[in-house]
């Protein structure tokens, strides 16, 4: 075992996602000795996944949080944290190091590190052009333009995760060569081998008839995300199609005004759920309703699209979700519509629950996703990584 070379993944907490991706890195990868490390015990969900041995866990910031990390002693915290893995790096022998993210001055330690080692050394972001039109303005895009080509110099390859990350790296000058498709992605046996038993189960335990349609918004209650715009929409929709309930499966600091911006009239048909940590139990709600909803402003990837598409769902984002890029093809699986625009995600929103049009959709979700599956799959993104800086060697997959 230790003549493999060891390849080390920074990132920051271990949600179900990098889990699943983490052990498929293990079983399909067998010629690397994976390690996962972790910057902070806790991300910005309250998921409670613990870690298995398989995937080598090491924790360097147990009991930490991802949120709030621009206190003052923050960046000499993360300063010193950078320095810890840099000694375990040196100890062990790592033969490559992707570093998810380049926000803290510990990581950007790491990556200079490497570069003056010698140890290759990979960024992971999961940034898209999308967003970057939209936030990298004024001072701030000035700040990017001049910094941001100076860090991934730094590095012998970056990590992203679909078409408009491909696009975001090349903005900053990273050439297409260096650049690996590396995208998030659910645990898609876990999702199929959710039953009907457990989708029963799941509508009686949150009281949503099986005789009524259902649309799904799953994610936290925030600004990020634009619920309001949904519930705008929906509340229109709600008169046309009395068949058709809403339903709300997260949390979060806005919920109290949304459950507010409802009007009485269609209160009664909009379901709040709460954040539900169970990911057996939010696929099962997946597969109790019909369509999925993220109009997200900022949404660098979204795996919850994956997660919807996965259980069969139709898929209706807006254009600036990342994931929505690959996984969601106008008029076919479903609708995409301009960020921010509520009169088109309402017209949306009527096209896909008229009559047969959401069956339609959903009949062509497995083909979408089997066609992405080929073009980005993150293991062998990751060998071809390891293959360009000499770890690995080509050869068959």
């Amino acid at each position: 075992m230790g003549q493999r070379p060891i390849v080390a993944v920074i990132s920051n907490a271990l949600t179900p996602y990098r889990l699943a991706l983490h052990r498929r890195i293990v079983r399909e990868l067998p010629e690397i000795e994976l390690w996962s490390l972790f910057t902070h015990g806790e991300g910005d969900s309250r998921w409670r996944t613990q870690a298995p041995a398989d995937i080598n866990p090491v924790e360097f910031g147990p009991g930490e949080s991802t949120v709030g990390l621009h206190g003052p002693r923050r960046p000499l915290h993360e300063w010193r944290k950078g320095g810890r893995m840099i000694d375990w790096l040196r100890d062990r022998g790592a033969a490559a190091v992707v570093v998810c993210g380049y926000n803290d001055p510990g990581r950007l330690r790491v990556l200079r590190w490497c570069r003056a080692k010698k140890v290759p050394g990979f960024l992971f972001g999961d940034s898209n052009v999308r967003d970057d039109d939209a936030r990298a303005r004024g001072w701030r895009g000035w700040v990017k333009r001049r910094l941001l080509p100076r860090v991934f110099r730094c590095c012998d390859g970056v990590l992203t995760c679909g078409s408009r990350g491909v696009e975001y790296f090349d903005r900053y000058g990273v050439p297409r060569d260096r650049v690996f498709l590396f995208p998030y992605e659910p645990d898609y046996a876990a999702i199929a081998a959710v039953t009907a038993d457990q989708v029963e189960l799941a509508r009686s335990r949150y009281g949503l008839d099986a005789r009524r349609r259902h649309i799904i918004f799953s994610g936290r209650l925030a600004d990020q995300k634009r619920p309001d715009l949904l519930l705008d929409a929906y509340s229109v929709v709600a008169r046309e199609r009395p068949e058709w309930d809403l339903v709300i499966a997260g949390t979060g600091p806005d919920e109290a005004a949304l459950r507010a911006r409802v009007p009485a009239d269609v209160t009664g048909r909009v379901h709040w759920l709460g954040f539900i940590d169970d990911a057996t139990t939010l696929t099962a709600l997946y597969k109790a309703c019909d369509v999925l909803v993220l109009p997200s402003w900022f949404e660098p990837w979204g795996v919850v699209i994956n997660e919807a598409v996965a259980a069969g769902l139709a898929v209706v984002a807006s254009d600036a979700v990342g994931a929505a890029a690959e996984l969601v093809r106008d008029g076919e699986n479903g609708r995409i519509f301009p960020v921010g625009d509520t009169a088109a995600l309402l017209q949306c929103l009527r096209d896909v629950t008229g009559p047969g049009r959401c069956e339609q959709m959903q009949a062509a979700t497995a083909a979408v996703l089997d066609d992405w599956r080929r073009r980005g799959d993150p293991v062998r993104g990751l060998r071809d990584a390891l293959i360009s800086c000499g770890v690995l060697r080509p050869g068959p997959v």
